[in-house]
């Protein structure tokens, strides 16, 4: 009974080790087909849609002109929304046409990754309800249909508490669900007023597109959450983006410092 036992117990940690070296090339497959996704989303063609998505996204706090000024995260935040969810009368969403086009740029568990987030949903507001620092996963809720999720993110918490708001994407790799990108938050004595916001954004769409899903209208209205963090962080004299804090130091502000400074040269001359 005992041999038994150690014969059990040697092939669930060798099962146990397998899955886990199985998972973390799921991880390392769904980091590879994030850059190759980003890269595409800059691509040329896009350009039109950039310079109206921009501005869209950020609620005029951000345009093309200034879009070299958002940070590391805010950068990923909004490609991650322009990849998967962004789309006008005269195109596709990035996403699809980079499965359409990407096949021979991806292996095949690159491929498995990008397939397994075709039908994700779009970014949205999740109760911050527990958070496991050992395992790094979130239990969330999401602020408008309820439903319940553990989600893991490396991230960890940063300065957002239980009852926030976390801003993202939850996508599948493997057996686990992730953030597609690092977080953004919506303090709890800031959410008032949101659930209103969509709300009224549905019932419009409802009468512009009677048969949309709930998916689709999301996609189409996902940016409100970031223009309601944004209004309130302007409201509690906060800077709602990036660019407009004057102490901030990165190699964004600092390209458009040298920017600013050969305008001022050559007028000078």
């Amino acid at each position: 009974m005992t041999d038994d036992n150690a014969v059990v117990k040697k092939v669930d940690r060798k099962a146990e080790r397998v899955a886990r070296r199985a998972q973390k090339q799921r991880i390392n497959a769904s980091r590879s087909v994030r850059r190759k996704m980003m890269k595409f989303a800059q691509d040329e063609r896009f350009a039109l849609s950039l310079a109206e998505a921009i501005p869209l996204y950020w609620d005029g706090f951000y345009t093309v002109e200034t879009a070299d000024e958002m940070d590391f995260t805010e950068s990923l935040r909004f490609f991650d929304w322009f990849f998967f969810d962004y789309s006008d009368e005269n195109s596709e969403r990035p996403y699809k046409l980079f499965q359409a086009e990407a096949a021979d740029q991806l292996d095949e568990k690159e491929k498995e990754i990008l397939d397994g987030w075709e039908e994700v949903f779009p970014p949205s507001a999740y109760e911050f309800l527990d958070y496991d620092g050992y395992s790094n996963r979130f239990k969330l809720r999401d602020y408008f249909t309820k439903e319940e999720f553990t989600a893991q993110s490396t991230a960890g918490p940063g300065a957002s508490k239980k009852g926030d708001l976390i801003l993202t994407r939850l996508v599948p790799v493997g057996s686990e669900i992730v953030f597609s990108v690092v977080a953004a938050y919506i303090p709890e004595d800031e959410i008032a007023g949101l659930a209103e916001t969509f709300e009224a954004a549905r019932t419009a769409d409802q009468e512009a597109n009677p048969d949309a899903s709930y998916v689709e209208f999301f996609r189409r209205h996902s940016y409100l959450i970031v223009h309601h963090a944004l209004s309130q962080s302007v409201a509690e004299g906060r800077f709602a983006v990036s660019r407009l804090d004057p102490t901030r130091i990165d190699k964004a502000v600092k390209r458009s410092a040298k920017k600013i400074a050969k305008k001022f040269k050559r007028k000078r001359k």
